[in-house]
């Protein structure tokens, strides 16, 4: 089942003074980099917030990384747009355990996992899988940065080798997933979520980039979860991270059993 939310603030954005539109990634936005420079550009992106945050406060990490995207050199993170979509989902479920796929510099495990303690407590943690052990060791020192090396515990390899890692460490469900990695791997990724028993009845899986343009289309993704019996599904469309003409959309799938 597909519910689209037609009602996101994110759907159409608030004007913007000239002033505000090179923040907001609006012609002013730093070109991508080339491929093969992600890493170079993860490397930057730490000494940049090792500079401009404050050491234990996550909140100043997330901002760094923000303005790391917006005025030097455009990211691949969630963005603090559709971040906020998902921070919403985390305030409704107020989860005990949150698992992400594709940890890349550690943006989303800083703002997920700082959320996630906000609303969960002391006892909530926050699991992250990484492919690149250069981007999982980036990651870590970000979440060390903000304060939250406790909340969140990485691992590093092929999500479909490293998942059952969850239950050896006694985990028995996850209430909330985040999808942010390699696109070709969201259909057989979710299948291993949905096989893996860790799905309880409302419990979500969070998909970003599903409306980009470009390779790795999501249109088999979708069709899946949104045909899914066992599943409810909502679109939260909104644009590519750090800019505002590529339409872009996160998927919000609900376990109903």
């Amino acid at each position: 089942m597909i519910v689209r939310d037609h009602t996101s603030p994110f759907l159409q954005p608030p004007p913007m003074s000239p002033s505000e539109a090179p923040r907001r990634g609006h012609h002013g936005m730093p070109p991508p980099p080339r491929p093969g420079e992600f890493e170079v550009v993860g490397d930057k992106c730490l000494e940049y917030v090792r500079h401009h945050a404050t050491q234990g406060d996550a909140h100043s990490v997330v901002n760094a990384m923000d303005n790391f995207a917006y005025e030097e050199t455009w990211m691949m993170n969630i963005g603090d747009v559709k971040g906020a979509i998902v921070d919403a989902e985390i305030e409704k479920a107020k989860p005990q355990v949150m698992a992400e796929i594709g940890a890349f510099c550690g943006y989303s495990a800083v703002r997920f996992a700082s959320k996630l303690r906000a609303v969960s407590g002391y006892s909530a943690h926050f699991y992250s899988f990484e492919f690149s052990k250069h981007f999982a060791n980036i990651a870590k020192q970000i979440v060390d940065l903000a304060g939250l090396s406790d909340v969140v515990t990485f691992f590093v390899g092929p999500f479909s080798e490293t998942y059952s890692k969850l239950k050896a460490l006694g985990i028995t469900h996850v209430d909330v997933f985040f999808m942010d990695h390699d696109k070709r791997q969201y259909l057989s990724d979710f299948k291993l979520i949905e096989q893996s028993g860790l799905l309880e009845p409302g419990a979500i899986v969070v998909a970003d980039n599903v409306l980009s343009p470009g390779p790795g289309r999501l249109s088999d993704y979708l069709d899946y979860v949104r045909s899914n019996p066992k599943f409810t599904s909502v679109l939260h469309e909104s644009f590519v991270e750090y800019q505002v003409e590529l339409k872009d959309g996160v998927e919000v799938t609900t376990y109903v059993g």
